[in-house]
């Protein structure tokens, strides 16, 4: 049977330099997983090192040695893709079934996921299925004071990894995990190894890391993560946490990064909510990183999940069931967003004035 015109799952894997993707990728794609996956892996400079770490992947590994994936080689990277794809249709590489792309430490998601996204080639031969950013526990204070990049791959990841915790405490540890979960509280915060925990926070090692790595971001149960990230901030260390420490963005003010959930009771009317996001991410998508959220559509039963990032918005998801039955959460709408200069009394007001025109406009 061909499998040229398969959709396979991509699985985006970020993270500052020196956090561990080459080293989380070196341990989880062996044996049978190596055989089913296909690898990207980008570099920033002109000798590529993070192929040899991770070690033998066949001819499925892919290595872009040009410069940064977001920015001066995404004609590359739909290259890569498309070339990779028709190999595997050719029978030339072994048919494996998903794909992983390792970014440099210095890219920012977004205009990776515009190529995954918005290509129509693209589009039809691959699906985002999560992305990945892994976290370093020891150095993730500086990192977020200097570098907007680490910011942006916090703000636009579905999981956070937190890496090197055995080089940590147990209080930096719950600290920074309680900061993440504040900068992006839609994200499942996941941490590596086997030590103690304390923390309440899902250790991942192993075969869980490979589930980890491979599991789709619609699977994440939003309203679930909410309230973990809620109990995170309340049994946290009443410190400013290790993000705070070297000049952390406040939560006030320009220019600040802000999160909150946005909380809609009344089904939602598809077209009317619709023309309102899309005008919203126009006007204002460079001010807003991150949006996730379940969607109740009037007239379905199913959740919608809605994955945007900046301009650039997922296919529409539906889920089978609302997740957490029983809780009262069914048929609520939540969306959760990360700004930055913009506040949730700006998107509260800017839906219901566009209510009310529509509904002025009706009468």
């Amino acid at each position: 049977m061909s499998l040229s015109y398969d959709i396979l799952p991509l699985t985006l894997v970020t993270g500052f330099l020196g956090s561990g993707k080459s080293t989380l990728l070196a341990d989880v794609l062996q044996g049978d997983a190596a055989r089913d996956t296909a690898v990207l892996v980008n570099e920033f400079g002109d000798v590529g090192l993070d192929h040899l770490l991770i070690g033998e992947v066949d001819a499925r590994t892919v290595l872009l040695d040009n410069g940064c994936v977001c920015c001066s080689i995404r004609g590359e990277l739909k290259d890569a893709l498309a070339t990779l794809f028709s190999q595997r249709a050719r029978g030339e590489v072994p048919p494996f079934t998903r794909v992983v792309l390792e970014t440099t430490g210095l890219a920012t998601p977004a205009p990776i996921v515009a190529t995954l996204l918005a290509d129509p080639v693209i589009r039809s031969h691959y699906a985002l299925n999560a992305t990945i950013t892994v976290v370093d526990a020891v150095n993730a204070a500086e990192q977020h004071a200097r570098f907007p990049e680490w910011l942006a791959q916090v703000t636009a990841a579905d999981r956070l990894l937190i890496s090197k915790p055995d080089l940590v405490d147990e209080t930096h540890l719950m600290e920074l995990a309680a900061s993440l979960a504040a900068l992006n509280p839609a994200a499942e915060i996941l941490i590596r190894g086997d030590i103690s925990n304390a923390t309440g926070i899902d250790r991942h090692s192993g075969r869980a890391l490979l589930d980890m790595l491979f599991a789709s971001a619609s699977s994440i149960d939003l309203i679930g993560r909410l309230g973990r990230a809620q109990r995170l901030a309340s049994t946290a260390p009443k410190t400013n946490g290790p993000l705070a420490h070297r000049g952390e963005r406040t939560s006030t003010g320009a220019g600040s990064i802000q999160s909150f959930c946005l909380q809609i009771d009344a089904p939602i009317d598809w077209q009317v909510f619709t023309i309102w996001f899309t005008m919203l991410l126009n006007r204002h998508g460079d001010k807003i990183l991150r949006v996730k959220g379940l969607l109740s559509i009037a007239g379905s039963d199913r959740p919608a999940v809605l994955h945007a990032v900046q301009h650039l918005v997922h296919p529409v998801l539906h889920l089978d069931a609302w997740p957490q039955a029983g809780s009262g959460s069914e048929g609520c709408s939540r969306l959760v967003f990360i700004t930055e200069g913009l506040g949730r009394d700006a998107i509260e007001a800017s839906y219901a004035r566009f209510q009310h025109h529509l509904e002025e406009a009706v009468h």
